[in-house]
């Protein structure tokens, strides 16, 4: 398959993040010419497989990479009205799919890559998030989504799926709202997550020049998809004991 090339106009990263729909249209400037017949014949074939996050699709540093970040309100001093937003590039997971149902969905997030638009507040992020002790956040869907249909390449579709958030060790049910797109044999993956980040047991940071910071804000997601080969049951075995006599 040939390289699919992204491009989004390089923007201040409090202001990137653009309603799921407009942010969807623009994660899909990917090069249509790049996907050849060889994906064509993929798309027909449906969706079946495994769908992993693929990191190489895209640039960090311009936000046209997968990711998954937060955004809150902060007010300063001076600065005045602001919003805090923090990403990270070091994503993972997939997408297990049969027909028209997502079977299964896992997205892991590495929260010590987590920068924001304000290279000054990342210490103090870390330590909100405590990543020297809980390096990393999860989703894990709870039950599979029919999506009604196979998604048509080029055509956007939606899904609520149902799973459990883990941050700083703490789980909680909730249910994501999705905004995807297909693009030949690439999947982008859009959306949004309100959230009460101190239920989390995330102590929100403090600073002489932070006159307050909201408790809630939003969790937000870009992912880029590639379909693989799903692992059968004896070779997720294998690789569990490899990494237990690894330890």
């Amino acid at each position: 398959m040939n390289k699919v090339h992204v491009r989004i106009a390089e923007q201040p990263l409090r202001k990137l993040f653009l309603p799921a729909a407009i942010a969807l249209s623009a994660a899909l400037v990917v090069g249509v010419g790049a996907v050849n017949a060889q994906d064509d014949e993929m798309a027909a074939d449906g969706i079946d497989g495994s769908w992993a996050v693929d990191t190489t699709i895209g640039e960090f540093d311009d936000f046209s990479s997968s990711w998954v970040g937060f955004r809150v309100a902060e007010v300063l001093s001076p600065g005045g009205d602001l919003e805090a937003v923090g990403r990270t590039p070091l994503v993972s997971g997939q997408l297990d799919v049969t027909g028209s149902v997502i079977e299964n969905a896992l997205i892991e997030a590495d929260l010590t890559g987590v920068v924001s638009d304000k290279t000054r507040r990342d210490d103090a992020i870390q330590r909100a998030l405590g990543t020297g002790e809980f390096p990393t956040a999860t989703f894990t869907s709870s039950e599979p989504v029919d999506l009604g249909a196979v998604p048509v390449d080029g055509e956007p579709f939606s899904a609520s799926v149902p799973g459990t958030v883990t941050i700083r060790d703490v789980s909680q049910d909730v249910t994501l709202e999705l905004q995807g797109q297909r693009a030949g044999d690439v999947v982008v993956v859009v959306g949004t997550l309100p959230v009460d980040f101190t239920s989390y047991g995330v102590t929100m940071p403090s600073a002489p020049i932070v006159v307050s910071v909201e408790d809630s804000g939003d969790l937000e997601w870009q992912l880029f998809l590639t379909r693989g080969e799903e692992m059968a049951d004896d070779e997720l075995a294998d690789d569990a004991e490899a990494d237990d006599s690894e330890e």
